[in-house]
């Protein structure tokens, strides 16, 4: 009995599906979008990348009651946040970005692809 409970709690499904709106889910959500043109604007967006990308996002959007609006809203300023770093680093200093910010978003929704492969999502 205490197994199947514990099992119940870890289940990420059940420990995040509460439907709350949070800032914490906007902000993951935020820079969800806001990494994902940043990896346009890099290159970086192989097919494995774009999946845990799509992965983190369904996640995000299942997690919590975001009406559409509020979501397009979030997507047009993570948007909006990578265009303005975009050209806030000029044609060479974003070599430097994608190396950084770049490079991080990628491992992120790799690792949240592989979490969720392997069944340990976050």
């Amino acid at each position: 009995m205490l197994g199947g409970l514990l099992i119940a709690l870890a289940s990420p499904k059940l420990a995040h599906a509460d439907g709350a709106v949070t800032s914490q889910r906007l902000t993951d959500l935020h820079r969800a979008y806001y990494n994902e043109r940043v990896l346009e604007y890099c290159g970086l967006m192989t097919a494995e990348v774009h999946d845990g990308y799509q992965r983190r996002v369904r996640y995000l959007l299942a997690s919590a009651d975001i009406d559409p609006e509020t979501n397009r809203r979030i997507k047009i300023s993570g948007w909006t946040d990578a265009d303005w770093q975009y050209d806030d680093h000029g044609l060479g200093g974003y070599r430097h970005w994608c190396g950084t910010d770049g490079r991080q978003a990628a491992e992120e929704f790799l690792a949240f692809r592989d979490g969720e492969i392997s069944g340990r999502t976050r």
